[in-house]
């Protein structure tokens, strides 16, 4: 329910805010070159952060535009750096339906107010982008869909699950049940909680 501290553990993960008392282990954020994964964590808000810049960089942050290219050689193999990220990074929009970005914003190169001129639908499909594009181990997904359809937002996890990427998500959608295998309810906002296996 509202109010029941979601928000509050996804901050204290994210470590935007003091762990109090107990012990947190977080995985440790090195590239995986086999996969391409970052074997840590990736976080996505509500509402995920534009930067100033351009399409590519929206999609690359926090990673400037010569760290994607070598990272994408290394795991896409030798050629024109700029040309192969692209191509990686088209095939990303095409995976949230966002490729109509390309042509409606002019291009890769375009920058814009990213946070004016996105649809807050459009601003989480590319946060999901910006996720398959790190590729994490582990997806921490802070309500990062609920302005999208839900054919959509089951898509999108139905692709984090394809490319082996585990989520952990903060929804108050039904939908999302069947892409998760426990449920941490948080109960009446004052440290009540039970954990609960979900019956595929």
């Amino acid at each position: 329910p509202n109010g029941s501290g979601k928000s509050s553990v996804f901050r204290v993960l994210r470590g935007l805010w003091p762990n109090v008392s107990g012990r947190l282990v977080k995985p440790c954020q090195t590239l995986d070159e086999e996969t391409g994964s970052s074997c840590g964590i990736f976080y996505i808000p509500q509402r995920p952060f534009t930067c100033l810049g351009n399409l590519r960089d929206q999609i690359i942050y926090p990673l400037s535009l010569k760290e994607a290219e070598e990272r994408t050689l290394a795991l896409y193999g030798k050629g024109h750096a700029t040309s192969i990220l692209n191509a990686h990074l088209k095939t990303i929009l095409e995976n949230v339906k966002l490729l109509y970005l390309l042509e409606r914003e002019g291009g890769w190169d375009t920058s814009q107010n990213w946070e004016d001129t996105l649809s807050l639908g459009e601003q989480q499909r590319l946060g999901m982008a910006r996720l398959f594009f790190h590729k994490p181990k582990f997806g921490i997904l802070d309500e990062c869909t609920n302005a999208t359809s839900v054919d959509v937002e089951e898509h999108l996890y139905m692709l984090a699950n394809k490319m082996g990427i585990t989520v952990v998500t903060s929804s108050q959608r039904p939908a999302l049940i069947p892409f998760h295998s426990t449920e941490l309810r948080l109960i009446d906002g004052e440290g009540n909680w039970e954990l609960r296996s979900i019956k595929q």
